[in-house]
């Protein structure tokens, strides 16, 4: 490239000319050793000396090779307070940790790091406002306002808080960023105003860009006497976990063993065409059963006060457990299951029923899209504070717009005819939310899928 054409390039997109930034990890990835700029970097985001490296995409990468065992190499883009850092980096793991060699670095400014960090597109100018970094697990990384904050928020920075910590829906509620929406009106704790939330993704798994605009608190309405309701369906809906879902699974549990008991042929002989219709009533009633768990759970979990229970739970048994349970349905189309070893244990605290419940659905949705013949593979990891297990499988993957979309209520993501509700995985994070933890993907199309449920360390 000729000089004036080098001279057309951005001084900071330009890559650095060095040898390269050497960074050390130990195995639950705290930063035992770097060089000046990944030091700095690593503090500006509320690092620690000796602490948990506060890069993401480098720590997953870094615990990625340490869980496999081999040499990794990848570019990586990584986020700083105001600057997006694109680089290549070299893991190579060992007994004791990992090294770490950063090099090519490419830097880009963050368009809201200038000025008066201006507001997304999508949202209205305001002269009141608060700015947000979030890392993937929904962590405040830095907090940017012309404003006087709460205490709690310590005014110019809050290390590693959870953003539902901090900032409420308007009625009260722990913001969940991956169910609201932009425009959602929203509180922080300790302030009274009214806020305008809109949030943009930074990067492909790279963490959140939140901006709170202050609102102006809508006018109350008159109060006008509501005539009665010809049809209670708020009522109906809390009656269903305790009356409505308990009658109808008698008669048709009564179904599912009628129809056994005919395609069976257990009554006796039987022409093969009603055999295998007996089958299909028993199949329909078994997905009008699970359909009915997943009302009563919906219920439960949406219910004012809900809240799971704090217990030592082995994630390596449930693990076990999970498999198990769901070894013939992978047996019939050929699918091994690689489960923890039975000497394994990893301590952790959630609801020993609900971390189960997770499991299964996991597994079983591994078991629907993984192809016949195929590997599914639970994988344990831990950390200073957090303990996880992942199911991975072999399925057709996810493209980046259907991984924000996974988690929502009745989400099926276009499928149809496969018998499932679109209720899961919208079940399963918010019982991962319940127990203080959290339920993630990686995912692309063609690579199959990795759910990884994270809880508290016990």
């Amino acid at each position: 490239m000729n000089a004036e054409a080098n001279s057309a390039v951005p001084a900071s997109a330009r890559p650095i000319a060095d040898p390269g930034s050497a960074v050390r990890l130990d195995r639950d990835g705290r930063l035992l050793h770097a060089d000046a700029r990944i030091s700095e970097l690593h503090h500006a985001l509320g690092g620690e000396d000796g602490g948990v490296l506060a890069l993401p995409r480098l720590l997953d990468l870094a615990r990625h090779a340490l869980r496999l065992g081999m040499r990794l190499s990848r570019p990586v883009t990584v986020f700083g307070p105001d600057v997006a850092i694109d680089l290549w980096c070299d893991c190579t793991p060992d007994a004791k940790g990992v090294d770490l060699l950063l090099s090519q670095w490419r830097e880009q400014p963050l368009p809201e790091a200038a000025g008066a960090a201006p507001l997304p597109a999508s949202a209205p100018a305001a002269e009141n406002y608060v700015h947000l970094r979030v890392d993937p697990l929904g962590r405040i990384l830095h907090v940017r306002s012309p404003l006087a904050l709460p205490a709690d928020w310590q005014a110019e920075r809050v290390t590693l808080k959870p953003v539902g910590a901090l900032i409420a829906t308007e009625d009260g509620a722990p913001l969940v960023l991956a169910d609201c929406h932009n425009g959602v009106r929203v509180r922080l704790v300790g302030d009274g105003r009214c806020w305008t939330l809109h949030r943009s993704r930074d990067d492909a798994g790279a963490g959140w860009s939140l901006q709170l605009a202050e609102a102006p608190e809508p006018p109350q309405p008159e109060a006008v006497a509501a005539p009665p309701p010809l049809f209670d369906g708020e009522r109906l809906a809390h009656m269903f976990g305790s009356q409505i879902g308990p009658a109808l699974r008698q008669p048709i549990g009564r179904i599912i063993a009628n129809a056994e008991t005919i395609g069976g042929r257990l009554e006796g002989p039987l022409r093969a065409d009603y055999a295998s219709y007996a089958g299909d009533i028993a199949s329909a009633g078994r997905h009008l059963l699970a359909l009915i768990d997943d009302l009563a759970d919906l219920e439960a979990i949406e219910a004012s006060g809900f809240s799971a229970a704090r217990e030592p739970v082995d994630l390596a048994d449930l693990g076990r457990r999970a498999a198990g349970l769901l070894a013939l349905k992978a047996a019939d189309r050929s699918i091994r299951i690689d489960r923890p070893a039975e000497d394994d244990s990893l301590p952790a605290i959630g609801e020993f029923r609900r971390v189960l419940q997770v499991l299964l659905n996991l597994l079983g949705n591994a078991i629907n899209y993984a192809p016949d013949g195929s590997m599914i593979w639970l994988r344990l990891d831990d950390g200073p504070d957090w303990a996880s297990v992942t199911v991975a499988d072999q399925g057709p993957g996810l493209s980046d717009e259907e991984q924000q979309r996974l988690f929502n209520k009745w989400e099926r993501l276009g499928r149809s005819g496969d018998g499932g509700s679109g209720l899961g995985l919208y079940i399963s994070r918010r019982l991962a939310l319940a127990m203080q933890g959290d339920l993630t993907v990686e995912s692309a199309p063609g690579q199959g899928a990795r759910f990884t449920l994270v809880l508290p360390k016990l």
